[in-house]
C-alpha cells in the first residue's frame, strides 16, 4: 500500500465515525438544551461542548477526509480544483479546527473543575457553580482559544500552482517558531497543563467518592444521582485524556528530535493519523457515554423521540420550543396549515 492509498483508506474509515459523531452530538444538544438539563451548570457546559464538538467534526471533514477521497479530477496536480481546495483548507480551515479543538479541551477542564468543586467543596458550589459564572468561563475559553491559535493562520501559505507550503512551520527558516510556539507552548497549553489539572482534580474526586461510599450508607436519592453524574463525567474526562495522550507523545518526540517526524518516516505518518483518529473517535462517542451512564439523559432522550409524535402532550412542552402564546411552534404549525 502506497502513501496515497493509505490516506484514501483512512478517509473512508473516518467518514462513518464523523457521521455518527454529528448525529450523536446533535442528539446530545437536543437533550441538554431542555429546561431540566439547563438547571445545572454541568448541563450548560455539556450543551456548549456538544455545539463545539459538532463544529470540530465539521471542520475536520474537509482537511482530513474530503481532500483524500477520489472525488476530484486531476488529483494532486498543480492548478487543479483539488489542489486549490487542499491549499485553502490547510490555510484557513486548519486554524479554525485548532481553535475549536482548544475550546473542546478547556471545556473538559472546566467540567472537571466544576465536579471537583461540587464533590470536594460542596459548601462553595452554590456560590461558584452558577450558570452566570459558567457562561463567563465559557466566553473566556472561547477568547483564549482564538487568541492562542491565531498564529496558526501563518503556519501554511498557498504557493505556485495552489500548492500548500509550510510558512512559519518551515524549520529551516523559522526554527524558533517551531520550537517555541508549535512545540513548547503547544505541549504546555494543549497537553501538559490541562492534563495536570484534570489528573489532580479527578484523583481528589475519586478519593471523595470512595470515602463517601465507605462512610455514608443509605444516601438520599439526589445524592446518588449527583454521584452518578460525577462518575459519568469521570469516564468522559479520563477517556478524553487517553485519546489525547498519544498526540502529546508525538509532540514531545518532535521536540526532542527538533523537527517533523512525519517527514522522516511513513510509520510516523501512520502514528500521526492514529492520534487524529483517537481525537475524532472521542468527539464522536460522548453521546454513548452520556446515554450509558446517565438515567436522566436516557429518559429525556426517549421523551424527545416520543414527543415528535404527540406534540400536544403537556409534558412535551418541556422539550420543544415554545412561542409567546405558550403553544409549541411545531404543534401550532400542525394545527394551522399555511394558506397557499
Amino acid at each position: 500500500m502506497n502513501r496515497y492509498e493509505f490516506y484514501e483508506l483512512k478517509s473512508w474509515m473516518y467518514l462513518p465515525v464523523i457521521f455518527i459523531g454529528l448525529l450523536g452530538n446533535f442528539a446530545s444538544f437536543l437533550v441538554y438544551r431542555t429546561a431540566p438539563m439547563r438547571k445545572s451548570t454541568v448541563g450548560t457546559l455539556l450543551l456548549i461542548l456538544s455545539l463545539i464538538d459538532i463544529l470540530l467534526l465539521l471542520l475536520i471533514t474537509p482537511i482530513f477526509v474530503l481532500v483524500f477521497l477520489p472525488l476530484w479530477e486531476d488529483q494532486w496536480q498543480k492548478y487543479s480544483y483539488h489542489m486549490s481546495f487542499f491549499a485553502y483548507s490547510t490555510r484557513y480551515v486548519y486554524p479554525l479546527c485548532m481553535m475549536t479543538k482548544s475550546c473542546s479541551l478547556y471545556l473538559m477542564v472546566l467540567i472537571t473543575i466544576e465536579r471537583w468543586i461540587a464533590v470536594c467543596r460542596p459548601l462553595q458550589a452554590k456560590v461558584l457553580c452558577t450558570n452566570r459564572n459558567t457562561m463567563k468561563a465559557g466566553i473566556f475559553i472561547i477568547i483564549f482559544s482564538i487568541v492562542f491559535n491565531f498564529p496558526r493562520f501563518f503556519d501554511y501559505k498557498i504557493g505556485d500552482g495552489y500548492l500548500s507550503e509550510m510558512w512559519m512551520l518551515d524549520t529551516e527558516k523559522h526554527w524558533w517558531y517551531f520550537m517555541f510556539y508549535f512545540i513548547i507552548l503547544s505541549v504546555l497549553f494543549d497537553y501538559f497543563l490541562p492534563f495536570l489539572i484534570m489528573t489532580i482534580a479527578n484523583y481528589h474526586v475519586i478519593r471523595a467518592l470512595q470515602e463517601s461510599d465507605e462512610v455514608i450508607t443509605g444516601l438520599a436519592v439526589q445524592k446518588r444521582k449527583d454521584q452518578k453524574t460525577t462518575v459519568m463525567l469521570l469516564v468522559v474526562t479520563i477517556f478524553f485524556a487517553f485519546c489525547h495522550l498519544f498526540s502529546m507523545f508525538l509532540k514531545v518526540a518532535e521536540s526532542i528530535f527538533g523537527g517533523f517526524l512525519t517527514q522522516t518516516s511513513f510509520y510516523w505518518e501512520v502514528f500521526a493519523e492514529f492520534t487524529i483518529f483517537l481525537i475524532i473517535f472521542h468527539t464522536s462517542s460522548t453521546f454513548f457515554i452520556y446515554y450509558g451512564f446517565s438515567e436522566k439523559f436516557r429518559t429525556i432522550f426517549h421523551d424527545i423521540i416520543r414527543c415528535r409524535q404527540r406534540l400536544d402532550d403537556v409534558k412535551c412542552s418541556t422539550y420543544l420550543p415554545v412561542n409567546s402564546s405558550g403553544v409549541t411552534s411545531e404543534a401550532k404549525s400542525r394545527k394551522s396549515p399555511a394558506v397557499v
